[in-house]
C-alpha cells in the first residue's frame, strides 16, 4: 500500500533524513522508533507531501505520491482541535477546508463517532472534552478524510499512563473496523511494542532505517500479551538496537 524508495531530505545543506526505503502492506501497523531528532517526522513530511525529498519517491497503491499533500490522513501529538467547533464540526474539518460539508459528510462522522464511542459528545467543545476524548475526536478526523494511510506522529505522547492504555486498546479497535493501512512513530518502545505488526528502528540524524523487527503477537492483543515472553524478547531487542546506535 505504501512504497518509500531512497527518501532522503537534507535543511541548509545539513543532511536530516539519509536515504530511506520501507514498504508498509495494506492494513498492516508499522511503527518507526529512534532517538529524538533522527529524522522521524522529517519522513513523515516527506510521505504526506508536505515536504519535497532531495531524492527519492512516495508511492501509495502503485501511484507516485511524492511532494503531493492530500494523499493520507496525517495525524500529531497535538490534538489541533479548533476550539470554536463541535465535535461534529471537528471530524468533518477535512471537508470544510477543501471541497465544502455536505450532509453525507455529517452523517458519516456521526455514525463513525457513535461506533467509536462519542455519539452523545458531537455537539459538544473542545474545551469540555478531556485529554483521551480530544485524540479520539482528532483520529476521528483523520479516519474521516477518507484516506487508506495514516500517518501517526506520536498521538498519545501527551497523556498520561492510564488514558494511554485505555487509547491503546480503542486504536485496536478502531484500526480493526476501519481496516486502515498505519505507519505510527513512537518514543514508548512498549507502545510500539503492543500496537504493531512490525517495528523499524532508526539510527541518529541523519536518520536511517537500522532494522526492523515482527512482532509476534496474536490480535486483538490484551494486556496480559504486554508482559508476555514474546512481548518482552521483543522490546529487549529494540531498546538493544536504539543503544547500540545510540553509542556507535
Amino acid at each position: 500500500m505504501l512504497a518509500v524508495n531512497g527518501v532522503s531530505r537534507a535543511f541548509d545543506g545539513a543532511p536530516a533524513l539519509a536515504p530511506t526505503s520501507l514498504n508498509v502492506a495494506a492494513g498492516e501497523f508499522v511503527s518507526l522508533v529512534g532517538p529524538s531528532g533522527c529524522g522521524k517526522s522529517t519522513l513523515f513530511n516527506v510521505i504526506s507531501g508536505l515536504l519535497e525529498p532531495d531524492a527519492g519517491s512516495v508511492r501509495i497503491a502503485g501511484r507516485d505520491v511524492t511532494g503531493r499533500p492530500g494523499s493520507v490522513g496525517y495525524m500529531l501529538q497535538k490534538d489541533l482541535l479548533a476550539p470554536w467547533r463541535t465535535v461534529l464540526g471537528n471530524i468533518v474539518l477535512g471537508a470544510a477546508l477543501t471541497r465544502g460539508v455536505t450532509a453525507a459528510d455529517r452523517a458519516a462522522a456521526a455514525e463513525l463517532a457513535e461506533r467509536h464511542g462519542l455519539g452523545g459528545f458531537l455537539d459538544h467543545y473542545p474545551h469540555a472534552l478531556s485529554g483521551g476524548m480530544r485524540q479520539r475526536v482528532a483520529l476521528m478526523r483523520t479516519l474521516a478524510t477518507g484516506r487508506d494511510v495514516l500517518l501517526l506522529d506520536e498521538p498519545f505522547g501527551a497523556l498520561d499512563a492510564q488514558t494511554r492504555l485505555g487509547m491503546h486498546r480503542w486504536l485496536q479497535e478502531v484500526r480493526a473496523a476501519s481496516g486502515s493501512t498505519v505507519l505510527f512513530v513512537t518514543h514508548d518502545v512498549d507502545e510500539a511494542v503492543f500496537l504493531s505488526d512490525r517495528v523499524l528502528v532508526m539510527g541518529p540524524r541523519p536518520g536511517a532505517i537500522v532494522d526492523e523487527l515482527a512482532i509476534d503477537l496474536p490480535r486483538p492483543r490484551t494486556l496480559e500479551m504486554a508482559t508476555s515472553e514474546a512481548a518482552v524478547a521483543a522490546k529487549r531487542r529494540i531498546l538493544s538496537l536504539l543503544h547500540a546506535e545510540a553509542t556507535t
